[in-house]
């Protein structure tokens, strides 16, 4: 059970072996070790070191190649992530938490209460990440509705020093420039028992978007950021080991909207005020796993997080609607929330340790939570005259009135609130294999859920929308229970072909809304979880002897009380509530072939998802969604195909890699108020290294969306105070430009 002993994933992606054939991959999505093909769900593995070679940076970049998935993000660590087609929002400040997880290993950062900072992390020193498909619910509870994306952290190695570090120049068509850098030590501290890792990754993005007006400028939306990690491995005896875990990570821009105005260039001409975003978030676990005997394991699992968020967004639009030429900065309007967290978290389990034909799992989980979450809309103008360090706030000091009470109820809105939620959980999975040829597991999760707090909300829009009042309550709360169940049955009909059959349960939080609930906005104060179940069926073949793999997923999901993103009357913001019902039904298939030529591989990948309503319902700008109608986020069809060639040339290894990625035509909201995707981009790569030389140099050049096409991921249509609309895109990469340069020593 110690470091050495348990090797990191094998990538499909480099290249192919001495024996000639596919390589195995090790993943632990199940929270066991087990080779992937012989999970029974839809896993899609990206090897970290070949997303290092590719000068993959963030999370959109890892997902376009996993079909049936897509993502918009605002900035770095704001993504949106729609899975299977099962999303009800795509804006990156939407107060929604994901229906996808995002785990550091069995680590959950979603959020039960409030969207907040999601972890995007570099792949320097990445041992994968893997795309989980369907719900999770059994293993990883309410954090993971639709899936989950799983971030694989190198451990520490015992006994042996590494060391590595990289460069990279990043350069997009009419952008600015970036350059990253990032180094790892592994120190043996004592002997073959007691090691240390650590890393350290500098991050710049690139800007590519321009204001126009009334101050042009250029690239407005780079940003940067720090990441930090430490691993301590300790194995006193050979049945006990402990990790102590420490990752966190930083981001800031002065202006990071990628908002745009028009949907074929990358520029704005009515942003008036900037929209600076910094947020944060640190990990601190310890694992302790102990083999009790040779065919048991226990592992302890505690965790705390937390996550810190500062977001201010040009609000003048939705005051005034669309601003006109030349509108000074000081009549604008803005909006900021903070968002500060933290969580706690306990798991202990039981389980086999795969030796035998029973495999088995049981285990308790708790989960506290916590935040703090304030909104401020206001005018420049009006926090001039009366906000902090204004002449009134001097003349004020001191006296009985207090200033920020005053500057607050003047406001258009200040909001705060201060809810907790908990998970408790007990839950188990066993399989057990019959006549060498068919494999049953069962699983559940039987949990209970609550989220209680207050809210506290004043300002002009809050006391006209609440008879004069301010909007004040503590008691609010929602106590839920239930079961997520998993069922699967695979027949190994040959060594080299198998067919699956899956239903499992997934479940997300309710909760409390962020914005005051008032007898005129027809804000519910609370919404309830929503759940679905996903039925599937898999096929998974190898042939050529092991040289080519062909694999068919069909999927079903019936979705029940979506919590879907609304928007109020007046100045908008975003609440939440359970509308209608939904279904998705889909195929996903992949193809990985080493060919006869060698050195040379070939995968082509592709999902085709139709996500519609079957309920009717009325959005909250008053138009009728009707069943039928597609969701939001999702995409008809998507498809990637994928050369890679490896071949030495004397001390030298040489790759060269181009590939296709296509995401099909979807809608940015309910009620398709933007066409999104609908784009296809061309990319290719080279990389030169050399393990026989000092310091094993590798240089790897990759260039995305060759062909340099344009297209709208993102965007929605708000409408102001003065009932007109206001239409804003998100536009995605264009081509760009990339030079790594690794070294390990």
């Amino acid at each position: 059970m110690s470091g050495a002993d348990t090797p990191p994933p094998v990538s499909i992606e480099r290249a192919p072996p001495a024996n000639d054939q596919i390589a195995e991959v090790v993943v632990t999505a199940t929270k066991r070790k087990k080779s992937l093909r012989d999970i029974p769900a839809s896993i899609t593995e990206f090897d970290g070191s070949t997303l290092e070679e590719q000068g993959k940076q963030n999370l959109t970049d890892y997902l376009q190649q996993a079909p049936g998935v897509t993502l918009t993000s605002i900035a770095p660590s704001f993504p949106r992530i729609s899975m299977r087609g099962i999303s009800t929002d795509t804006s990156g400040l939407s107060p929604l938490p994901s229906p996808t997880g995002i785990f550091i290993g069995d680590v959950a950062f979603s959020d039960p209460y409030i969207s907040n900072v999601q972890p995007d992390l570099a792949a320097f020193d990445l041992a994968s990440v893997d795309v989980l498909k369907g719900p999770q619910g059994t293993l990883f509870g309410g954090a993971a509705l639709a899936g989950a994306i799983r971030y694989v952290l190198n451990d520490p190695v015992y006994g042996e020093w590494q060391g590595r570090a990289f460069t990279q120049y990043d350069r997009p068509k009419g952008g600015s420039s970036a350059l990253s850098s990032g180094v790892m030590a592994n120190l043996p501290l004592y002997r073959d028992s007691l090691a240390l890792r650590l890393g350290y990754v500098r991050r710049h993005y690139p800007g590519v978007i321009d204001l126009t007006d009334p101050t042009p400028e250029k690239n407005v939306d780079h940003g940067s950021g720090n990441q930090y990690r430490a691993i301590l491995a300790w194995q006193p005896i050979d049945a006990l080991e402990f990790k102590l875990t420490h990752l966190s990570q930083t981001y800031g821009a002065p202006n990071a909207s990628p908002i745009t105005d028009n949907p074929d260039r990358r520029e704005n001409s009515h942003q008036v005020l900037p929209a600076p975003i910094h947020n944060k978030f640190q990990l601190d676990s310890l694992q302790i796993n102990w083999d009790i005997i040779d065919s048991v394991r226990a592992v302890s699992l505690s965790s705390y997080t937390t996550k810190n968020a500062s977001v201010m967004a040009d609000a003048t639009s939705a005051l005034i609607g669309q601003p006109p030429p030349g509108y000074p900065a000081a009549l604008g309007a803005f909006s900021t929330f903070h968002d500060d967290s933290k969580a706690f978290a306990q798991e202990l389990r039981l389980q086999s340790n795969g030796s035998g034909p029973l495999d088995w799992l049981i285990g308790a989980y708790f989960y506290d939570y916590s935040v703090r979450f304030d909104i401020l809309a206001d005018t420049i103008l009006h926090q001039t005259l009366i906000g902090h360090d204004s002449v009134l706030d001097t003349l004020l000091a001191g006296g009985s009135l207090d200033p920020n009470e005053l500057y607050n109820k003047s406001s258009l809105l200040y909001a705060s609130s201060k809810p907790k939620a908990q998970e408790r959980a007990l839950f188990f999975d066993i399989s057990d294999t019959f006549w060498d040829t068919l494999e049953l597991e069962a699983g559940a999760r039987i949990y209970s859920t609550q989220v209680k707090g207050g809210f506290y909300g004043t300002g002009l829009l809050a006391l006209a929308e609440n008879r004069g009042q301010d909007i004040h309550y503590e008691n609010n709360e929602i106590k839920e229970n239930g079961i997520s169940p998993k069922f699967t049955a695979t027949w190994h009909f040959t060594h080299d072909i198998s067919v699956y059959t899956q239903a499992a349960r997934g479940f997300r939080f309710g909760g409390l809304q962020s914005v005051p609930s008032t007898p005129t906005n027809h804000v519910p104060p609370v919404y309830k979880s929503d759940s679905l179940w996903n039925y599937e069926i898999g096929l998974r073949t190898a042939w050529l002897r092991n040289r080519l793999h062909a694999d068919l997923t069909a999927f079903d999901i019936e979705y029940k009380n979506p919590q879907l993103g609304q928007t109020t009357t007046g100045l908008p913001f975003n609440y939440t509530d359970n509308v209608g019902g939904a279904r998705s039904k889909g195929l996903e298939a992949s193809v990985l072939w080493l060919t006869p030529i060698p050195g040379l591989m070939l995968s082509l990948d592709g999902a085709l998802t139709d996500s519609r309503t079957t309920k009717p319902f009325t959005a909250s700008n008053g138009d009728e969604v009707s069943p039928g109608t597609q969701m939001p986020g999702a995409a008809k069809s998507q498809y990637s195909a994928e050369l890679n060639y490896f071949v030495p040339i004397g001390s030298f290894d040489l790759g060269a890699r181009l590939n296709y990625v296509y995401i099909g035509k979807g809608y940015s909201d309910i009620v398709h108020s933007v066409t999104i995707n609908d784009y296809g981009t061309l990319n290719a790569g080279i990389t030169l290294g050399s393990s026989a030389w000092a310091l094993q140099p590798m240089l790897a050049f990759n260039v995305s969306n060759i062909l340099d096409k344009t297209a709208v991921v993102g965007g929605g249509t708000d409408i102001s105070i003065v009932q007109t609309s206001v239409t804003s895109y998100q536009l995605n990469m264009p081509r760009a430009y990339s030079a790594r340069l690794s070294l390990s020593f």
